[in-house]
């Protein structure tokens, strides 16, 4: 019996520290992906498109880095092209999961943004479609840089193929445009 507990109390201690060790490397990793994200923030307030940062410090994100970046991306608000357009650049250069494909193809069919001042109002005189649009046209442009380096990748080919059916014209002369590259 006592034999048994001495087994018992060594494999209760293994777990404890096996807990310990997982919880420290968690708390790490969403620590890691919380100061990723800070960067980020921090950048696009700046309104700096050229900061080094943007090629330096997001390379290899971690799930838990690209879950809180598809988070921002939906609180950012839709006027804010530029913003969403830069984390749909980030996530689409790390596309290594089903989410992260998932994520891309419904930046790609985004309902159109009629207005910078407002979405979903038409402006007096229309802004630019590029702009408007900018946010699915670079998960499309992702999409192609993917399909370039990993030809005939189905994931690559069924976002610029969803894209074909959005709503926005830019978005869809640019998926036409891309499907022969696509193997379509």
């Amino acid at each position: 019996m006592k034999r048994g507990a001495v087994i018992a109390a060594g494999v209760l201690a293994l777990a404890a520290l096996g807990w310990r060790t997982a919880r420290h490397r968690t708390s790490a990793s969403d620590s890691a992906a919380s100061s990723k994200l800070r960067v980020l923030e921090e950048i696009l307030r700046s309104r700096n498109d050229n900061d080094p940062r943007l090629d330096r410090e997001f390379t290899a994100l971690s799930a838990e880095t690209k879950r809180l970046f598809r988070r921002a991306y939906g609180d950012i608000p839709t006027e804010r092209r530029n913003d969403r357009g830069t984390i749909v650049y980030l996530l689409g250069r790390n596309l290594t999961a089903p989410e992260d494909w998932s994520f891309l193809k419904k930046a790609a069919l985004e309902p159109p943004c009629l207005s910078l001042a407002d979405c979903s109002k038409a402006a007096a005189s229309p802004d630019d479609e590029v702009t408007l649009a900018y946010p699915s046209l670079v998960a499309l442009k992702q999409a192609q840089r993917f399909l370039d380096e990993h030809p005939g990748s189905p994931e690559a080919i069924a976002v610029i193929a969803a894209a074909k059916a959005s709503e926005v014209r830019a978005v869809v002369r640019l998926a036409e445009k891309l499907a022969p590259s696509a193997g379509q």
